[in-house]
């Protein structure tokens, strides 16, 4: 194959890219994560009051969302990959949904959710702002796209054998198919920054 050619194909290989997220294409992906958004937009709170074992598992959900929310937000601003600030933008959108949601049921239930970022979450936002390029992608996509998800997905599933509250229920039917499509994006991220960091060597 010709230079020329490889280079032809390498451009339309980074078009291809440029609309996919993980093995999605966007158009499919922001199609998600639109429904999702609406789902969750549609609860209605109820003044039910919760139970602790309820409030606690509510609690778990807004601190989950949170680190997702705070360091999505670091990697849009800092990640080098398009596709990257896609995803982080994708999971600021939903997190921020899933955050207002949630203060609006607390707030009919009398609960005060955390509001500011705990000393764990706080460290994990200085260690962002100190990485760059591609280290904070591989960072981010690791430790917040792939573990923070599957964490999500684990409190979510708890939720949903758990939870006796009708709007907790509501939040993880809502919630938990986009926190699964989301964990499997980032998987395929993943793989694909695996290999073009092992063809860029």
């Amino acid at each position: 194959m010709t230079a020329l050619c490889v280079s032809g194909v390498t451009q339309a290989q980074n078009r291809m890219d440029n609309n996919m997220v993980g093995k999605m294409s966007k158009t499919a992906f922001d199609q998600k994560n639109k429904e999702g958004a609406a789902t969750v937009s549609s609860i209605t709170p109820t003044s039910t009051k919760l139970s602790s074992a309820d409030q606690d598992l509510m609690m778990q959900v807004a601190k989950g969302g949170m680190m997702q929310l705070e360091t999505s937000k670091i990697a849009v601003q800092k990640a080098a990959s398009q596709e990257v600030r896609e995803f982080a933008q994708a999971e600021v959108d939903e997190q921020t949904g899933l955050s207002d949601k949630l203060k609006e049921i607390a707030a009919a239930k009398g609960v005060t959710l955390p509001s500011t970022p705990d000393a764990e979450l706080q460290d994990m936002l200085s260690k962002m702002q100190n990485m760059s390029g591609a280290e904070l992608d591989k960072h981010y996509v690791q430790q917040h796209a792939i573990k923070g998800h599957e964490k999500l997905d684990q409190v979510m599933s708890t939720v949903r054998s758990q939870a006796k509250d009708s709007n907790l229920s509501a939040i993880e039917k809502a919630a938990h198919p986009l926190v699964k499509t989301h964990l499997k994006v980032a998987r395929d991220m993943q793989s694909k920054l695996m290999s073009s960091n092992a063809g860029s060597r």
